[in-house]
């Protein structure tokens, strides 16, 4: 006697075995389309381009960068009682990765 499980997997396996053909499509393509970015960063690095549009697609470079700002969560966890007092003692850090938007057409 078959439990719903197996059930489930004999009617359903071309549809699971095609899923992972196609995950596996994905990821291959995501490499790709990643190798294909890093050529055009390395591109307008060289030509010192921040920014392009054509007929393609539109590309623009974000600096990498930060901020500081108070990490409110730490000190009323740690300083309840010196809240206001206290907010200029606990900077927090928050950086902001380089990064290229490119937007396809």
């Amino acid at each position: 006697m078959e439990n719903e499980v197996t059930l489930f997997e004999n009617q359903y396996l071309p549809v699971m075995a095609n899923y992972a053909l196609l995950n596996q499509q994905i990821k291959d393509a995501q490499e790709k389309l990643d190798g294909m970015k890093n050529q055009l960063v390395e591109g307008m690095d060289q030509y010192d381009i921040k920014s392009i549009d054509n007929d393609y697609c539109k590309i623009t470079r974000v600096e990498a960068g930060g901020s500081i700002s108070i990490d409110l969560k730490k000190v009323n966890s740690n300083e309840p009682e010196l809240y206001e007092e206290l907010l200029k003692d606990y900077p927090k850090v928050t950086k902001r990765k380089a990064t290229v938007r490119i937007t396809v057409k």
